[in-house]
């Protein structure tokens, strides 16, 4: 999790897209451009609206006992609270992480891997009982609910954009691309089916003329 220092205070940076209601519009929140007081107030109101969730039944009109209701109240609160930390709450529509590049939703995956093989290792397992398949579906599920490894996967590339090789080594001398490799790539290019686009093109090309040579 990427964190902005405000004093000794840190608030993560994950970017949201919030509704705005009347407008119809939106307008993208970065919590880390926010005082930790305005952050932790965000989220008390942001907990307090998923904890109180399913209470529409829970009436006086539903039970005249005034401790059953609040004994019904608190038992859909925590059954909310365990819902939300198992990451099975209906999910807001409006509500979106900013949408990641292939390289950082690639770095996030690569980040979101190790923790599950990590959480593997600490509960006694070994990673090599898992088909790599199962550890990918379940990094997949840690990101869905997490959006906010996004943001150490920014952070990350960033950081290695940043630090250069150092000038006393040669990278051409150091490695090589592998002819194989390389072929393999080509013909996978090749076989790659047309797009919709390159489709059209190619069809309105072979009922007229071919295109004149650019000079």
């Amino acid at each position: 999790m990427s964190d902005t220092t405000q004093g000794e205070a840190s608030v993560p940076t994950t970017y949201l897209t919030i509704p705005v209601t009347k407008s119809k519009g939106s307008i993208e929140v970065n919590t880390a451009t926010l005082p930790e007081e305005v952050y932790r107030e965000a989220l008390i109101q942001g907990l307090k609206v998923l904890l109180n969730r399913g209470m529409s039944k829970i009436t006086k009109a539903s039970t005249k006992d005034e401790a059953e209701l609040k004994s019904l109240a608190q038992e859909q609160a925590e059954k909310n609270h365990e819902a939300m930390k198992a990451g099975k709450i209906k999910f807001s529509a409006g509500v979106k992480a900013k949408k990641a590049s292939g390289k950082v939703m690639t770095e996030a995956m690569r980040l979101a891997r190790g923790i599950v093989k990590d959480e593997i290792k600490r509960s006694g397992g070994k990673v090599s009982h898992y088909e790599a398949s199962e550890i990918t579906k379940a990094a997949k599920a840690y990101l869905e609910a997490d959006p906010a490894i996004l943001a150490q996967a920014e952070k990350n590339l960033a950081e290695r954009e940043a630090l250069p090789l150092p000038t006393t080594i040669n990278l051409s001398e150091l490695i090589k691309a592998s002819p194989k490799l390389v072929a393999a790539a080509e013909a996978k290019k090749k076989d790659k089916p047309l797009s919709a686009k390159q489709a059209g093109m190619t069809a309105k090309r072979k009922k007229g003329e071919a295109p004149s040579a650019s000079h």
